[in-house]
């Protein structure tokens, strides 16, 4: 039995990847964590459909961070993309602070509206993790628009008997949503934590 981490759920896209490139199956506990509420309401028709395949789905409409709580959420709820609207563009919501108006990789422009979500602080869950399935492999996908720089360091500064059992993370970096001094400050926490890793024995791979 592993323990499988997504945080960034979408419409269970990656998880459903992922059950391929890990060999995935129904002795596998899954945590799930998606905080746009329009997208985590379309996806429960999804996880109906792919709960057989595992031993469990978590689903939590919740935005992982690094505080238990409440945060501002900035939802794209469509996009302007090579000249016409594309309803239901929901790529790049994000909890930034600036929340970027344009994604750099394909131009397009986002629809935001900001709601307010639940909160969850990434080291509870680990915790939570370790409580309920002690000495259980931890297998973690990171796609979550920029809020990978604050959670990581966060979790790779817990005490080592609750981190010990990481043994993959796959990370989905968006340095691109930052800029000016911002963005050399990610870079750095993105080479740290890269560092980082490396010396916990935890297996890194870049995610896209």
């Amino acid at each position: 039995m592993s323990v499988f981490l997504d945080l960034g759920t979408n419409m269970f896209q990656g998880l459903q990847e992922f059950k391929i490139k890990k060999n995935l199956d129904t002795n596998t506990i899954v945590y799930c964590y998606e905080p746009n509420t329009l997208v985590f309401n379309n996806s429960l028709e999804v996880k109906e459909k792919i709960e057989k395949d595992f031993k469990i789905i978590n689903h939590y409409n919740k935005a992982v961070i690094d505080y238990n709580g409440l945060i501002e959420f900035n939802s794209h709820s469509g996009a302007w993309y090579e000249g016409h609207y594309v309803e239901n563009y929901t790529g790049g919501s994000n909890a930034l602070l600036s929340n970027p108006k344009i994604d750099p990789n394909n131009g397009a422009i986002f629809n935001t509206h900001k709601e307010i979500v639940e909160c969850i602080d990434i080291c509870d869950i680990i915790m939570q993790i370790n409580h309920d399935y002690p000495n259980k492999e931890i297998y973690i996908k990171c796609d979550i628009e920029g809020s990978e720089f604050k959670i990581l360091p966060k979790l790779l500064s817990m005490p080592s008997n609750y981190i010990k059992n990481i043994k993959e993370i796959y990370i989905e970096w968006h340095e691109r949503f930052f800029e000016n001094n911002d963005y050399n400050n990610v870079c750095k926490v993105k080479n740290d934590t890269i560092n980082k890793l490396s010396e916990l024995n935890i297996t890194y791979y870049e995610h896209h």
